[in-house]
């Protein structure tokens, strides 16, 4: 009965081994992974009965990586164990979580908590295969999932893409894009004005795209991180569909 840890921070992972090995001494061997893809290889060739995970490493996430290790490996335990426990990483593991069957046993917890709690997660995962919470972000595993257009198009509107470019990016029609997009701002907007005697005002007063990549700045749901890998592969596009464009 193997546990594969995965941590690009040195320290933190051998940390995380003398831990592990203490606590949990019949769980041998403990493996070791710096980056995503490492994670799936060794998780998908060794099987082991728990995955604690980094959320931020070097290529592949850790919630891509889970994602690829419960397509070929439903049966896997993982605790994501992280420093930015932001609604974007949790919204994603939902729907992987949601997507997978049976659903598997997992945890999600932050690095900052006392050691006793964290031992306590790997215990109730690895042992009982019970869900656990960290009970900081209880609130944010009910919030209304964002669907993959709707995570995708947080970052095009930070980015500054209008709705004709969104359209051409994501293959939709305008009507179609404009009507995802009410839908988001719907999701993320929950406290607006709407039937209320301040509706008409507020409609003038604000913009509803700047107010809603405010809300998503708020919960996490964008972080630097992903908004440089998304910058990336938007330019890529731009290239190729500006030239599309021209001809």
């Amino acid at each position: 009965m193997s546990i594969l840890i995965a941590e690009d921070n040195i320290a933190q992972r051998a940390y995380l081994r003398e831990l592990l090995e203490r606590e949990f001494a019949a769980c041998k061997p403990i493996l070791e992974a710096a980056d995503g893809e490492t994670v799936v290889k060794l998780a998908l060739a060794e099987r082991p009965q728990l995955c604690v995970l980094d959320i931020q490493m070097p290529g592949l996430s850790g919630v891509k990586a889970a994602k690829a290790v419960w397509k070929g490996f439903p049966e896997a335990r993982i605790i994501f164990w992280t420093q930015f426990p932001h609604e974007i990483y949790i919204n994603e593991i939902r729907k992987i979580v949601r997507s997978v069957q049976p659903p598997p046993a997992y945890g999600f917890i932050d690095k900052n908590n006392p050691e006793s709690r964290f031992l306590r997660f790997v215990a109730a995962v690895l042992e009982d295969g019970a869900d656990m919470i960290d009970p900081n972000f209880k609130d944010a595993f009910t919030q209304p999932l964002l669907t993959d257009f709707e995570a995708e198009a947080l970052y095009y509107l930070a980015l500054g893409l209008s709705n004709w470019a969104i359209a051409r990016k994501c293959h939709l029609s305008l009507r179609g894009v404009e009507s995802r997009l009410t839908t988001l701002y719907e999701k993320l907007l929950t406290t607006d004005a709407e039937g209320t005697p301040d509706e008409g005002y507020d409609k003038l007063a604000f913009n509803i795209r700047t107010r809603a990549y405010f809300e998503a700045l708020r919960r996490g749901l964008i972080n630097q991180d992903e908004l440089g890998k998304a910058s990336v592969e938007l330019e890529k596009w731009l290239e190729k569909d500006r030239k599309k464009f021209v001809s």
